[in-house]
């Protein structure tokens, strides 16, 4: 049985009713009849919302994915990170599980270091300020690295989303079974 994996971008799309989400009803409709198994990222729950804001536990989370018709779904679990990821929802890791995190962060951000002291000390940034806009933006770019990571240590085979800045996977050296497909390209595996 094929796996995907949904991102962030695919809760977006069913939540705004963009062109996508038809075809991400249809990945959750061969899911729910047996034919597929989809899982759901859980970095999505740390994402910044709409209206600016973080979630504050991750059963409002639930509700919201359940509300979306995403109640269904496992979690994949990415590695729990302070002040970003909800830590009944995250692995603790091993040297291994940080350096492949770290190069899925450097495939993706290549002129951005995947640590925000490291970050914010190349930047001439207060390590400290978690509010500024660049903490915020590094802090996207660790969930998006995230989101991957989970897809590939539990060893799934399509990854999908909508944004396009995962294409750098597919063909990579370092992720040479990278399948990343948008919900209209993951729908006509079906």
């Amino acid at each position: 049985m094929i796996t995907f994996t949904l991102d962030t971008n695919c809760l977006i799309d069913v939540a705004d009713e963009r062109p996508a989400a038809e075809h991400v009803r249809e990945l959750m409709s061969a899911h729910n009849g047996g034919r597929i198994s989809v899982a759901l990222v859980a970095s999505s729950a740390s994402e910044k919302q709409q209206g600016g804001g973080f979630l504050e536990s991750l059963s409002i989370f639930d509700a919201r994915r359940t509300a979306l018709g995403f109640g269904s779904l496992p979690l994949l679990p990415p590695i729990a990170r302070f002040n970003v990821s909800f830590f009944n929802h995250g692995l603790m890791c091993d040297h291994a599980m940080l350096a492949r995190e770290h190069a899925i962060f450097t495939a993706l951000f290549p002129t951005s270091p995947p640590e925000w002291s490291d970050y914010a000390a190349a930047k001439g940034l207060d390590p400290e300020d978690r509010a500024s806009a660049r903490y915020l933006r590094w802090r996207n770019q660790l969930l998006d690295a995230q989101a991957f990571w989970s897809h590939d240590h539990v060893r799934r085979d399509v990854f999908v989303t909508s944004d396009r800045r995962f294409r750098v996977l597919t063909g990579h050296p370092l992720f040479p079974e990278a399948a990343i497909c948008n919900p209209q390209e993951a729908a006509a595996m079906l």
